[in-house]
């Protein structure tokens, strides 16, 4: 197996995945196949593969691919590739290569072929898919075989795509890949996709899908080395991900402590793509000397030698809205059983002490009064809201500190 990470393969909303998926539809449709018998694997054959198990005989693997969902500039040429196209690649009847951009010189580049790869055809005239188009060439090979409304293709696909997803954090609590086992019997994908049972996982699914969509859309404007987004993946993304679907939702509503705890009880509130897109995945990409950890189903930093804590949000409201940011913020950091003492919330625009800020202090006319007063919010002592700007400053000049 290769140890290779060909792209983000944490969740079955990646590429990795999607593609995975796309491939099994489209043997599905193919003369001679049994779907009995015919597999497709993630992770462990190289990203993807189709292979046929006879029951006492060794698997013959069909199809055999790799998967580069990488923007980053170069990956347009050929020689990008050399190590796919001429080192380790494991074995099978056809060997595939996917990319999310064209190569513009795969017939004019002198970078040699030895392991007789070929470009993944989505169309006849179409060798690359991007991130964003994935699902749309699923959902085309998914109408192919059902021949159904645009409502049931959607529920067919959300299903799959959630059973991988499943599966893939199922598999990925397993200490070593080695280990893993993510596959599907294509006569399971045939089941699941013409299942009419309700799909009652619909809401998770779809804050799942756009939690890591909207990262795949920071990903396709950031110029990021690949380097740091393994290391992101492998170190934030993927614990993420891998949390069960109540914690999940707990994390996404701690980005979100600034809505009102009623608002709060509603998905479409807590995702909230802008303040992911312009704090949390932002802030993420651009703090690159302090490393992220996972704590209390919240992404937190540390700089040494330093007793407050960063905590990355997706607040994204203006200054003149701090009174009731902060209050809300503090109702629900009680209600959660939250102790965020020394903690630095980390948004888009307000700099602000939580305590002092406190719209009960500011009610409370005697000193006395309110220093009593802020006994009773002991929890969120030396707390506050930093803006990202701040934070940045603060994070980047962190020299080497640990979580």
């Amino acid at each position: 197996m290769c140890d290779r990470n060909a792209t983000a393969s944490w969740s079955g909303y990646s590429h990795q995945g999607q593609v995975g998926l796309l491939v099994a539809l489209r043997t599905m449709q193919e003369s001679g196949i049994n779907l009995n018998t015919h597999f497709v694997q993630f992770e462990t054959h190289e990203d993807v593969a189709i292979y046929e198990d006879i029951p006492g005989a060794n698997p013959l693997y069909k199809t055999v691919h790799q998967v580069k969902a990488y923007y980053s500039d170069g990956n347009q040429n050929k020689s990008k590739y050399n190590a796919v196209l001429n080192e380790a690649f494991e074995d099978g009847n056809d060997k595939f290569l996917h990319t999310a951009v064209e190569i513009s010189d795969w017939d004019t580049s002198t970078t040699r072929n030895t392991n007789n790869v070929r470009r993944y055809e989505y169309t006849t005239t179409q060798f690359h898919c991007g991130t964003t188009e994935i699902e749309n060439f699923i959902k085309i090979e998914l109408n192919n075989i059902l021949n159904e409304n645009d409502a049931v293709i959607s529920e067919a696909y959300c299903r799959l795509t959630f059973e991988l997803d499943h599966r893939i954090r199922y598999e990925h609590q397993k200490k070593h890949k080695h280990l893993f086992d993510i596959k599907f019997c294509l006569s399971e994908v045939n089941d699941l996709i013409r299942s009419r049972e309700t799909f009652v996982q619909k809401e998770i699914f779809e804050c799942r899908k756009l939690f890591y969509d909207t990262y795949a859309q920071i990903l396709k404007s950031e110029d990021l080395e690949q380097a740091r987004i393994e290391f992101l993946e492998e170190n934030i993304f993927k614990q993420i991900n891998t949390l069960n679907d109540t914690n999940f939702l707990s994390f996404l509503q701690r980005l979100n402590l600034h809505e009102t705890p009623e608002r709060l009880k509603h998905s479409q509130i807590y995702y909230n793509g802008n303040g992911l897109k312009q704090v949390f995945f932002k802030m993420i990409i651009n703090i690159i000397h302090s490393d992220p950890s996972l704590v209390e189903n919240a992404v937190k930093y540390h700089i040494e030698n330093e007793p407050s804590r960063y905590i990355l949000t997706a607040i994204i409201e203006e200054e003149q809205d701090q009174l009731e940011v902060i209050k809300n913020i503090l109702i629900n950091i009680d209600s959660q059983n939250l102790l965020w003492e020394n903690h630095s919330l980390i948004n888009k625009y307000i700099e602000v002490d939580l305590v002092s800020r406190n719209p009960n202090i500011n009610n409370i006319p005697n000193t006395e009064q309110q220093i009593d007063d802020k006994k009773k919010f002991m929890s969120f002592t030396n707390s506050k809201l930093i803006n990202r700007e701040s934070a940045l400053k603060k994070l980047n000049l962190n020299n080497g500190g640990n979580n």
